[in-house]
């Protein structure tokens, strides 16, 4: 399915993401991330066009890892080949090369053309874009440069994993400001924010499309396909309520809605529908960052055929977003567990049909939603097992409704705005919390 959109016709039918308005993207210089192989040359020109295009300056960083070489003859002793001065010295030097070589104009302007430190890459280079509070680092695809020797085989994962900068890695193939550009979106707070670091790095007439990857929506099993019309029209919906959030005056959106494995599906489409530039979120922290840089992000950086800007969704995101909001606390209400199977069976009467937001928060896992755009359709309450039940779908018959349960609900609070007006269901089990938000 694809629709081409311009800019701003639509007004969204409700709001994407309520309290969960992203933070403001970080506004440092452009970070350039050199080991000085010839895989990093691609990145110097590009971070060149981006500092133009949104008036940021440029700091090139490098970092060396002194090595060892074994005396055998001492019992294997390891004994420093050069010294650490020498190295940062030799590095400096290529690094000075490199960007006069590359970007000649830039080097005679620029007062530090290059910091080198000694340390471990990863770690010096997240450390450096904290420091600077970096719009993002730019670093090199080639598989026999950065990637692949100085740093490891996994080093825009590590610096994702690790930091909470942006990372651009850039496909020696880029030659000007992206000018087709595909987002991938899951219509999370975390998506639209990756969305809006992307944007003002691209060419101001650029084409995005917007892409969402489903579950396989085809329907195997009666009643399932109300549930599956109701997910494209709440797609579409997100959509439009995007654009509106992000449309630029001279760029043009276009829609996409795909069916099956995330990573598969997005290759998939890259291949048809070449792009100067993929853009994806990481999202959560902890055991899930981890588990989401395994596979959509890693298909991306390890595979897509062309460059790809992956932009952290971390704790920091999510909490500075929070912030944006605050409730207070007067407008809480907590429901006692003697009564809560009667005053769920209620607050469902006052909302059943209502699109809602579901997000776990855990300790072990970290910060996710489990969907966005869900049709409440009932919620009960077993007070043998203290488990919470959420359905959602077009009825709470079987077949016709999906249902996510909540074991081992401790406390649950109803939270309502200044106006009195219910606005999230908050349980609290052990270990974490699960968060009914209803959209507006």
């Amino acid at each position: 399915m694809r629709a081409t959109e311009t800019a701003s016709p639509f007004t969204a039918p409700m709001e994407l993401l309520g309290p969960l308005s992203p933070v403001q993207p970080p506004h440092g210089p452009v970070l350039i991330a050199s080991d000085a192989s010839d895989a990093s040359d691609a990145t110097f020109p590009v971070a060149r066009l981006l500092a133009v295009h949104t008036g940021a300056s440029i700091e090139v960083m490098s970092a060396v890892q002194p090595t060892s070489v074994p005396m055998y003859a001492f019992d294997a002793m390891p004994t420093l080949g050069l010294t650490t001065a020498e190295l940062v010295a030799h590095r400096t030097t290529q690094v000075r090369g490199q960007l006069a070589r590359l970007v000649p104009d830039m080097a005679e302007r620029a007062v530090r053309p290059v910091t080198v430190r000694s340390g471990e890459p990863v770690g010096e280079i997240v450390q450096r874009a904290r420091e600077l509070d970096a719009r993002v680092i730019v670093v090199g695809r080639g598989r026999h440069g950065m990637l692949e020797r100085t740093m490891g085989g996994e080093s825009v994962l590590r610096l994702l994993q690790r930091g909470e900068t942006p990372v651009l890695a850039v496909d020696p193939g880029l030659e000007r400001l992206p000018r087709r550009v595909v987002i991938a979106t899951d219509f999370s707070a975390f998506s639209v924010y990756a969305a809006q670091v992307a944007l003002p790095l691209c060419a101001p007439d650029a084409t995005v499309e917007l892409v969402h990857v489903a579950p396989n929506l085809t329907e195997h099993a009666p009643g399932l396909g109300d549930f599956a019309n109701e997910y494209r029209t709440q797609v579409q919906a997100s959509f439009r309520a995007i654009i509106d959030r992000l449309a630029q005056r001279e760029m043009t959106f276009e829609t996409t809605l795909l069916e099956g494995n995330v990573s598969t599906r997005l290759m998939e489409h890259l291949e048809r529908h070449p792009a100067d530039l993929i853009v994806t979120a990481t999202h959560g922290y902890g055991f899930l960052r981890r588990v989401m840089l395994g596979s959509v992000a890693a298909v991306l950086v390890r595979s897509a055929p062309c460059s790809v800007l992956c932009v952290p969704g971390t704790a920091h995101t999510h909490a500075a977003a929070r912030a944006q909001t605050p409730v207070p606390s007067d407008q809480t209400r907590a429901i006692p567990l003697d009564t809560l199977d009667a005053q769920l069976a209620a607050f469902t009467e006052r909302h059943r049909g209502h699109a809602c937001t579901v997000e776990v928060q855990r300790r072990d896992i970290g910060t996710h939603a489990l969907g966005h755009h869900l049709v409440l359709a009932g919620m009960s309450y077993e007070a043998a097992g203290r488990i919470l039940t959420m359905s959602f779908g077009p009825s709470e018959e079987p077949g016709n409704h999906l249902s996510h349960q909540v074991p081992g609900c401790e406390q649950v609070v109803v939270v309502s705005d200044a106006s009195g007006r219910e606005r999230r269901l908050v349980v609290k089990q052990g270990g974490g919390v699960t968060e009914l938000q209803l959209e507006t």
